[in-house]
């Protein structure tokens, strides 16, 4: 009969093992609850997007933070143009806007129906303004609800 040796630890490491189980417990819960507690807080933006003074229905604005870091950890905002070219921001959840500050202002425009373009559809502005920093478009965010004038893209 084989002989099967199953390690039993000392009785003094029950409470060390239950600490750490503890402590991982601790910190998981910590961890699931801090990504919510360290959103930075929201203030609705409408805008709109033309192209030679019609509106860019479908066109995808983004707002990068001037003063973001290398390693950026927020979400960038961004909406879909309307039909009419109106757009709403959406950083956290669905229409809920941006963090106040400064921004450059990102455009690209694949199509006019978000939910039929693909990422490799041609840019209709042939990225132009598709480098944010490079684009010539900046916004500003108050604390408040946001009306952005349109932006006029050529």
């Amino acid at each position: 009969m084989p002989c099967l040796a199953v390690f039993h630890p000392p009785a003094s490491y029950l409470p060390r093992l239950c600490g750490l189980v503890l402590v991982c417990l601790f910190l998981l819960a910590a961890a699931s609850c801090s990504s919510k507690d360290n959103r930075k807080p929201v203030y609705p933006v409408k805008g709109r997007v033309l192209f030679q003074d019609k509106p860019a229905a479908g066109a995808f604005v983004v707002f990068v933070p001037v003063n973001e870091s290398a390693e950026p950890t927020d979400p960038r905002p961004g909406g879909y143009a309307d039909k009419d070219g109106f757009f709403t921001l959406s950083t956290y959840g669905a229409n809920d806007g941006a963090p106040a500050g400064e921004y450059y202002v990102s455009v690209v425009w694949r199509g006019t129906n978000p939910d039929e373009t693909r990422d490799d559809d041609p840019d209709r502005l042939q990225g132009r303004y598709s480098d944010p920093k490079k684009s010539g478009l900046r916004a500003t965010v108050r604390e408040g609800p946001n009306e952005l004038a349109p932006f006029r893209l050529k």
